[in-house]
């Protein structure tokens, strides 16, 4: 046999995709094989398995019948244990070394292997090949219910009863020789004329691997990790140098990059270096491992760009609580991503995916309650998200007297910078359970109220126009509304009026309080009107000891 047919074999479990029907094929394509006995199975096996050598042996080889039989020769064995990742080369391995072992082993007759009616009649649930570990059973659960396929034992083990077998002839009419020209044979890439070259002890075998194969898997792992590097500088210097537009496209780069290497590099030792066995499993698990962490990198970033294009696009405040809850939203949206990728790629790799998920919903009921602070502070910023009782920039005045400006309302804390620039930070479940005051609302102009008191003495109507000429001659009252007069109440010791104006932020009642009062202060004592201070008069009477004196 050529190395052409073998060459064929790799590439159909590769694309695992069925050819146009051949003239001549009498098959029908959605046709099972016979699993409903030990007897069945081991028929089956020999049928399809002696039909795909057959094919291959033809002058014209017959692909479509090849790749029909592979498959249901594969359907005769219990996968259903083994990762998804490597089903197809584990199938293809376990059918050519199975075929291996029978060609060299002595078989029962068909007639001493129960068959359906032996099955039903003394209720067999398993059969071994007589002065062998091969086994066959009965699935009982799952899709093929109800079927006996070689046990998931045997297909794992088959490499070890392979060896043991290899040094002993095969039968009459065996076809020799394929399982070994498939593991040590190489891709179209690699030349035919190379590998016949190469010295003898290259070719030897070593853990199921020719030595130049093992050279050629160290190899590409080895370059492929070395052109990670130059991938990794070349993407930081465009991330260095990309423009501040709000989609940063340029930093998926370098994981979507890396993300095709892993599958070069995989391509390149699976169908190339024709790496099998146990050493396929564990490389090609380890790269798309890597893989997976690329891709998921691939999405956080993603949801990176995506958060910052809809805060810079729609024009929000970094330190806004809008922009928080995009960004929340953002990343709950990639880490779910994230863990639905894990929960795909566990059970690609045939890990227990659920039992482990499990418990790690009850460690996180666990962690939950030793962060109930944590907790109570999220939930009270998703509460200022909906009620929006203030946001940033605004001022605020807190039930302990604090008040300030609003620098950033985040999902854990909120933080307020004082007159005296001094940053507090108040965690969401305080801020959320407390009276606020907003000065900001609903209107952003701010009343700024003058006390003044002044002596009974004084001209009423002059000291009304007096405080009205004041503020008007101040450039932080606002004209409207126009600054106005009140009086108030008839004290001990004086008429006691207010001088209402509006200032157009908050921010500035302080500093026009001060502007008013002094220049109130100077034109009362150009118009001569008095600013009483509290005074006693204390009349002094006689007693009646001092009357007797």
């Amino acid at each position: 046999m050529h190395r052409l047919s073998i060459r064929l074999i790799v590439a159909f479990m590769i694309v695992f995709m069925l050819a146009s029907a051949a003239p001549g094929v009498n098959m029908f394509p959605l046709e099972p094989p016979d699993t409903s006995s030990p007897r069945a199975t081991l028929q089956s096996f020999i049928h399809y398995s002696d039909t795909f050598y057959e094919a291959m042996r033809a002058p014209e080889e017959n692909s479509y019948e090849m790749q029909e039989s592979l498959e249901r020769a594969v359907r005769c064995f219990d996968l259903s244990q083994v990762a998804p990742s490597i089903a197809k080369d584990v199938g293809l391995e376990s059918v050519l070394r199975m075929r291996e072992i029978l060609d060299r082993i002595p078989l029962p007759d068909l007639e001493d292997v129960p068959d359906k009616k032996e099955v039903k009649k003394q209720n067999v649930v398993k059969w071994r090949i007589p002065h062998t570990e091969l086994m066959i059973g009965k699935i009982e659960e799952g899709s093929r219910h109800g079927a006996f396929l070689f046990t998931f034992g045997t297909v794992d083990n088959l490499d070890e009863y392979y060896a043991e077998v290899q040094h002993l002839p095969y039968k009459d009419g065996a076809a020799q020789g394929i399982y070994e020209e498939y593991i040590y044979s190489s891709g179209w890439l690699i030349p035919d004329g190379f590998i016949g070259n190469l010295p003898s002890w290259m070719k030897r075998g070593y853990l199921g691997q020719a030595l130049w194969q093992w050279a050629g898997l160290i190899l590409t792992i080895v370059l492929g990790g070395l052109l990670l590097w130059p991938l990794l500088v070349w993407h930081r210097n465009w991330k260095n140098r990309e423009s501040r537009s709000a989609w940063r496209l340029i930093r998926l780069t370098f994981p979507l990059s890396a993300m095709g290497l892993c599958f070069i590099i995989e391509y390149v030792i699976n169908t190339q270096v024709n790496i099998t066995g146990r050493v396929l499993t564990a490389t090609t698990m380890g790269i798309e491992a890597v893989f997976f962490l690329f891709a998921a990198w691939a999405i956080l970033v993603c949801g990176n760009i995506v958060m910052h294009g809809i805060i810079t696009s729609q024009h929000i405040k970094e330190e806004a609580l809008d922009a928080d809850v995009i960004k929340l939203v953002c990343r709950l949206v990639s880490f779910g991503l994230v863990f639905a990728l894990f929960y795909k790629a566990g059970s690609y790799f045939g890990l227990p995916v659920t039992a482990v998920f499990a418990s790690a919903g009850i460690a996180g009921v666990a962690v939950a309650l030793a962060a109930r602070e944590t907790l109570a502070n999220f939930f009270g910023g998703v509460s200022i998200f909906l009620d929006r009782p203030f946001r940033a920039g605004d001022y605020i005045v807190l039930d302990s007297g604090e008040r300030g400006e609003v620098k950033a309302v985040g999902m854990r804390s909120t933080r307020l910078q004082t007159r005296d620039d001094v940053l507090i930070t108040i965690p969401n479940s305080v801020i959320t359970s407390v009276k606020i005051v907003n000065q900001s609302k609903p209107q952003q102009d701010f009343r700024v109220r003058i006390k003044i008191g002044v002596a009974y003495s004084s001209d009423l109507q002059r000291v009304e126009e007096v405080l009205e000429e004041v503020a008007q001659q101040n450039a932080m009252v606002m004209k409207n509304p126009s600054p106005r007069v009140r009086l108030r109440t008839f004290g001990d010791f004086s008429i006691n009026f207010d001088l209402l104006v509006w200032a157009s932020r908050p921010h500035d009642r302080g500093r026009l309080t001060h502007e008013l009062s002094k220049a109130i202060f100077y034109r009362f004592k150009e118009e001569g009107i008095e600013i009483p201070f509290p005074q006693w008069d204390i009349h002094m009477r006689p007693g009646k000891e001092d009357s007797e004196k």
